[in-house]
């Protein structure tokens, strides 16, 4: 990774994490599923679909693709099963497990109110989305946006402000930090009025950075969370290495 000069530092009220490329790198466990899905549907791209679809729900690239395999029922039953089936293609991301549960510790132990101040944001269906926890060893969040609760899908930004406002930080003036690897979920992250850190678990650092992202970084492993605020319930996050940060993110810790 690139080396840098100082720090890189913001301060936030909540954090909102993807799931798949950026808490598991899940890649290519979703790959073989999409191979094995075209075995039986020549008119089906697998390969196109692995490098136009990431970070969009399961149903909507069906829906595109291949119409009448577009039940909800099915897909959330095919999605389900990848982890059972792919599992071993997929791996966690370096640093997220931690970084997770750091932001956990602080808001059941910090805050006023001891709720938690973090939640996913993810494009997957409930039991793909759960089982991948499972395997992270993270709690599933208070607050879980999955594909089944949201009506459009990102790059649509539903999702990620359905959570801010469960997070109560509905007001434009409450920082939210958004963790994503793919063009759609940074699109729908800055539409949600969100700062984005890119991570480059699935696109290499420029598309990373030209689709949006504010801090670009390989992993979650040089993050850490140096202290909150209660008189401004801000979180206060440094990161050690990255790519590329915004200059309003380099100051002196």
């Amino acid at each position: 990774m690139t080396v840098q000069k100082q720090p890189a530092v913001f301060y936030v009220n909540a954090a909102l994490f993807d799931c798949d490329g950026t808490l598991v790198n899940s890649t290519g466990a979703i790959s073989e599923f999409w191979r094995d899905f075209g075995k039986t549907r020549p008119h089906v791209n697998p390969d196109e679909i692995i490098r136009t679809s990431h970070g969009c729900r399961t149903f909507d690239v069906i829906a595109k693709w291949s119409p009448e395999d577009a039940i909800e029922e099915q897909v959330t039953e095919w999605e389900g099963s990848i982890p059972d089936s792919f599992g071993q293609y997929a791996k966690p991301i370096k640093g997220a497990v931690e970084l997770v549960k750091s932001f956990d510790h602080f808001s059941k132990t910090q805050t006023a109110d001891g709720k938690q101040k973090w939640a996913i944001v993810t494009s997957g269906t409930l039991p793909l989305a759960t089982k991948w926890l499972k395997l992270l060893t993270i709690e599933k969040p208070d607050c879980f946006i999955t594909a089944e609760k949201v009506t459009k899908g990102k790059p649509h930004p539903q999702g990620y402000q359905s959570a801010r406002n469960t997070l109560g930080c509905e007001a434009a003036h409450k920082k939210v930090v958004v963790f994503e690897d793919a063009p759609a979920g940074i699109t729908a992250g800055k539409g949600a009025g969100a700062f984005i850190v890119g991570i480059c678990s699935t696109y290499d650092p420029e598309k990373v950075r030209k689709s949006g992202a504010d801090i670009v970084v390989d992993d979650l492993s040089s993050f850490s969370i140096e202290s909150y605020n209660p008189d401004t319930e801000e979180f206060k996050v440094v990161v050690k290495d990255y790519h590329y940060a915004n200059d309003e993110f380099l100051q002196t810790v």
